[in-house]
């Protein structure tokens, strides 16, 4: 499966950083990049690649570097259910309820704090006896125990909730902590701090039966709980359906992955995703004047882990494209015109692209070159969509 390179978290003050997050790509789009071998100095080797790539372009044969496995009549099994039966329709109605942000209500029978306790906070970050920018937050749901945020599942940094354990109700307590010295923010990094709460209640879980008319009409447009559970089962449904299809698809796709072999990789491939990613990313992520030792410095990475990282994606990447373009050039799978044009239009309007150079210089260091690597992701999803519908699909045994 072709993945992103998803962008360092924009952490917010209390919460932790990850050093680099790799994520699934539904489309099968993805912006890959790699390292040169002469690390001595990677912009200078960005830029060298960069020029040889907007004078390059990508005009292989991908069949000339792979041995293609079988792809055809490929049988895989799912490893999920997808049952739409009641019960799962009613637990498909406590995930929406929870998704609607009714997950967590008062508990009027419950007083005091203890470890295991879901509360919901106002706090307010003090340092040097000031409030600090970005420490103030109001009507926040914390788990204690897990210390996170209870609904997006966010974690804060070490020491935040442990002064809320004891605290009563409509108390204010207080909980010191030390930002880590490499934290994002040189104004917080190292500094002790010291976050004030006022505990507004503590939390319940709240199930689908608990949340009132009101709740359902205002979130879901449905006057009852029976109707809620009609709605529900239809989403449900929808839902099953592009998941099942997704996972058909990941799960072809690995299957002819690991029959087939690319025996070597476009000279100079590799390189040209890794310039191109390196400055989108700069281009998108750094702040003025902020260079990649800085970069490194302030996430705690260094540029060989970072770079090894980078570098393993963006080469399976690859395999994924050489592969299924040499099914594309086997099978006859060409481009069709309007189809591409529709593909394109719809990741514009996921990129929020006003042009579409603006959108193909997302991918490509000219216009041109990011042209024709989306075309030829395109053709990879219409040759995926062959061997979908060519293989066996048999459900979860």
């Amino acid at each position: 499966m072709l993945k992103f390179l998803f962008p360092y978290d924009k952490m917010t003050h209390v919460m932790k950083k990850r050093v680099i997050a790799l994520i699934l790509a539904g489309m099968l789009l993805a912006t890959g990049c790699g390292q040169s071998k002469n690390t001595k100095s990677s912009d200078t080797a960005a830029k060298k690649a960069s020029a040889d790539a907007s004078v390059t372009t990508e005009d292989y044969k991908a069949s000339d570097y792979v041995t293609l496995g079988k792809y055809k009549g490929v049988s895989v099994t799912l490893t999920k259910d997808y049952s739409d039966d009641d019960a799962a329709v009613k637990d498909y109605e406590e995930t929406l309820v929870d998704e609607a942000g009714g997950n967590y209500t008062e508990d009027k029978s419950q007083k005091t704090v203890k470890e295991d306790s879901i509360v919901n906070v106002d706090y307010k970050g003090i340092k040097d006896g000031e409030a600090f920018e970005g420490g103030t937050a109001t009507n926040q749901t914390i788990d204690v125990k897990n210390n996170q945020d209870a609904t997006q599942g966010t974690g804060y940094i070490e020491g935040f909730t442990d002064g809320l354990v004891g605290a009563k109700v409509g108390e204010t307590v207080s909980s010191k902590v030390t930002f880590p010295e490499n934290y994002g923010s040189a104004e917080l990094a190292g500094q002790e701090v010291t976050f004030e709460f006022k505990v507004n209640y503590i939390c319940k879980k709240i199930s689908p039966d608990d949340v009132s008319d009101d709740f359902l009409k205002k979130n879901f447009s449905v006057d009852s709980k029976d109707a809620f559970f009609d709605y529900a089962k239809k989403k449900l449904q929808e839902k099953n359906k592009s998941d099942k299809d997704s996972e058909s698809r990941t799960l072809v796709e690995e299957a002819i992955e690991n029959s087939s072999k690319v025996n070597s990789y476009p000279k100079g491939l590799i390189d040209r995703r890794m310039a191109n990613y390196r400055a989108q990313y700069k281009k998108q992520y750094f702040t003025e004047g902020m260079t990649w030792k800085d970069f490194y410095k302030q996430y705690n990475v260094t540029e060989k882990d970072f770079n090894d990282q980078v570098k393993k994606v963006v080469r399976q990447n690859i395999k994924t494209e050489l592969v299924f373009s040499a099914i594309a050039e086997k099978e006859n799978i060409t481009l069709d015109e309007s189809g591409f044009n529709t593909y394109v239009k719809n990741l514009m309007s996921s990129n929020r692209d006003s042009t579409e150079k603006d959108f193909y210089l997302r991918y490509g260091s000219s216009e041109s070159e990011g042209k024709n690597y989306i075309e030829t992701i395109y053709l990879v999803n219409q040759a995926l969509s062959y061997c979908v519908e060519n293989a066996t699909i048999n459900p979860k045994s």
